[in-house]
């Protein structure tokens, strides 16, 4: 560029010159032509460097935006960086906390599972020994009933049958007491001694005795009975109620570590989010680090260049201004007047540039009825009052059938208790459950719709990065693209302007050398010797070519400093799109980042959106499942609240009617029988026990 306005001068100059339009030395010498040619060249300098201040203000102002935007990126990463490391660190720990609170409650539920297995096991072993011994018992007591039986039969009738019948029953009773009965070894010796030589003695005395001994033994035997089946109830009860608790601090354990891994797999889920989205930052970051440093060494060196630029269009107006001195001065117009001939012209060009009895057993039935308002106690009243005497054994049936009844209906009445309260319970800790999923879905939808409009903003603000980044490549490539025609150009006329200077020298010296003058084209200071003595030729033929001569070296000047420029120019060209390349290169991978960061976005955009669905489905399904609990619950209501209102009631009026009925039974059996009446023994741990009752002997 420092001498395009010289090869302007030149091309026009010279076209002047071929046009055979030669300068008149009347109207005006080739040095005032010179002399105009360099005020139009100071002015065009001037104004070249007007329009490249401009040009390097621009360029100096979008240097400092674009490294000030770029810094203040950088600094809002790595504020992020420090914000996602500290949310990573946090997410983490909680994983790690949430891992560890998980495996615990695995090994407190492994635990509870082999302590209710340990307590199982006993049970069953405790429970089949009762069992055992509750069967050998009562095949004891009936062997003893017979044995009684038979012996009061035959005790006022000495005959032989009736003596074995007694020591064979007997003996079968020995035979069916228990293994681990408490006996008394002075009356298992009677019973063992009678049960062998009983028939062959004297029957009646040893009859009456043994009938006492197997009395004290039945007594013992069912008490022994009872006690056992009292301490087996208790001991159920107490399995059931460590059973029950165990079994709800299992549910407490699992809700606690359903809940935990949910909130872990959320963290998770956000760890990988942060993590995404930190490795994301980093690249960009990493990004606009290096597109700052390259962009600052561009402006840098822009600097650097105007400033050169400035220095030597300071130093060129310097010199030309040098030469317009020169060159205007009296004595060198006087000079020039006289040495420089026509022959050259020099013209200017410009150039330009963006989820009992039958009445007593009447009487009782009939205030039991009364009391307790039972029309089955009445309407056996009735039955035993029209029942003819002796004749109760259909009556004493309907008993039975009427007890197996009761214990059917306290069985069922509790089971259907037992019911209501395990599905109020079951409801109350499913509505719960629930209720928590319900608040878990709201929170995470929140969360999911805040992580959501975070993202988008991210998303759109490395849209707008994006599309800065396409203008700017955009820019720079335009820029480029306008230097590059701007140096094709320029070289194109620079050299067509050697070309010309070339063929303006050769016609130039055409005249000298056709007059055999040579020119010797050296440098003034060292053209002559010390010694060589001055030169006094006269005029003649030669006089003028020292003025030649100079006007040659000028344009040998001129030459070379176009070829210098185009050097030059060529050299900064290819800086210039080295400089564009690596600028264009950044540029280009900065927008990849970007758009891998904009794909990723959406990314993860999309997945919370398919997350949010997931959520807002799995809510609808809890809060139908919680609104069913709620409509069985109200539909159960009426008969649970009944039998949980009327349960004691029912169960006191029942009792009452089973008193009523086994008195009665009694009464109706007379005294001259030994009647038991038996109920079931309950399993549930709220039955009592069945009571066993003997009727005395006469």
């Amino acid at each position: 560029m420092k001498c395009q306005s010289l090869s302007f001068l030149a091309l026009l100059g010279l076209a002047a010159a071929r046009n055979g339009d030669l300068v008149d030395p009347v109207k005006g010498s080739p040095v005032t032509k010179v002399v105009n040619l360099l005020s139009d060249l100071q002015k065009k300098i001037q104004n070249d460097g007007k329009a490249e201040s401009q040009i390097y203000n621009k360029y100096a102002c979008w240097c400092e935006t674009t490294t000030a935007r770029k810094a203040a990126a950088i600094t809002e990463a790595e504020n992020d960086l420090r914000s996602l490391g500290q949310q990573i660190l946090k997410l983490k720990g909680k994983t790690a906390t949430l891992t560890a609170e998980i495996k615990e409650l695995d090994e407190k539920l492994a635990a509870d599972k082999e302590q209710q297995e340990e307590a199982t096991s006993i049970r069953q072993k405790r429970n089949g020994k009762y069992q055992a011994m509750a069967a050998e018992t009562k095949q004891a007591i009936a062997a003893m009933e017979t044995a009684i039986e038979v012996l009061r039969e035959g005790s006022s009738l000495l005959q032989t049958d009736s003596a074995v019948r007694a020591t064979s029953a007997v003996q079968s009773f020995l035979d069916k007491i228990p293994s681990e009965a408490p006996l008394d070894i002075e009356h298992m010796s009677l019973l063992s001694n009678f049960a062998a030589n009983g028939a062959e003695t004297n029957f009646a005395p040893q009859s009456a005795t043994i009938q006492g001994i197997l009395q004290d033994m039945y007594t013992t035997f069912a008490t022994n009975l009872e006690e056992a089946t009292m301490t087996e109830a208790k001991q159920n009860k107490n399995y059931e109620k460590l059973t029950a608790t165990m079994q709800m601090e299992a549910i407490d354990m699992n809700t606690i570590k359903a809940r935990s891994a949910d909130e872990k797999a959320e963290a998770e889920s956000d760890l990988a989010d942060a993590t995404a989205t930190y490795d994301t930052t980093t690249d960009q970051m990493k990004s606009d680090i290096k597109f700052f440093d390259e962009t600052r060494d561009v402006c840098d060196n822009k600097h650097k260049e105007w400033t050169l630029r400035e220095k030597m269009r300071e130093q060129e107006l310097a010199g030309v201004e040098k030469a317009m001195e020169f060159l205007s001065s009296d004595e060198a117009r006087d000079l020039f007047a006289k040495s420089i001939q026509p022959g050259v012209g020099f013209l200017q060009i410009k150039e330009d540039d963006s989820q009992a009895a039958t009445f007593k057993a009447y009487g009782m039935l009939k205030a039991m009825a009364t009391k307790s308002k039972s029309l089955r106690l009445a309407s056996l009243a009735v039955r035993v009052r029209t029942t003819k005497a002796g004749h109760f054994d259909k009556v004493i049936k309907a008993i039975d059938t009427m007890i197996g009844t009761l214990n059917d209906e306290g069985a069922a009445d509790r089971a259907k208790r037992n019911q209501c309260k395990e599905q109020y319970q079951n409801i109350a800790q499913t509505v719960g459950d629930l209720d928590w999923k319900l608040k878990n879905n709201e929170a995470t939808i929140d969360k999911i719709d805040e992580t959501i409009s975070l993202r988008s903003k991210e998303k759109q603000e490395t849209i707008d990065q994006i599309n800065e980044t396409n203008d700017f490549i955009k820019k720079i490539s335009d820029d480029r693209k306008a230097a590059n025609e701007e140096f094709i150009e320029n070289k194109k006329l620079d050299k067509a302007a050697v070309e010309l200077l070339n063929k303006a020298k050769d016609a130039l010296s055409a005249f000298y050398k056709k007059q055999g003058i040579k020119m010797i084209q050296a440098d003034p200071a060292f053209a002559v010797s010390e010694d060589q003595a001055p030169d006094a030729s006269f005029s003649g033929k030669g006089s003028r070519k020292g003025q030649s001569k100079n006007i040659v070296e000028l344009m040998d000047y001129i030459i070379e400093d176009l070829e210098d420029e185009i050097k030059n120019a060529v050299k900064d060209e290819a800086k210039e799109q080295a400089e564009f390349e690596e600028q264009l290169k950044t540029a280009n991978t900065l927008v990849d980042d970007l758009t891998s960061k904009q794909k990723n976005l959406e990314d993860q955009i999309a997945k919370k959106k398919g997350d949010k669905t997931d959520e807002q489905k799995d809510m609808g399904e809890n809060t139908k499942d919680r609104d069913s609990e709620l409509d069985y619950k109200a539909k159960i209501t009426p008969d649970c609240d009944w039998i949980l209102k009327n349960f004691e009631g029912r169960a006191t009026a029942r009792d009452a009617e089973m008193s009523g009925l086994v008195s009665a039974k009694e009464f109706l059996a007379g005294k001259t029988s030994l009647l038991q009446v038996e109920t079931p023994v309950k399993s549930n741990v709220e039955n009592k026990l069945a009571s066993i009752n003997f009727l005395g002997l006469q």
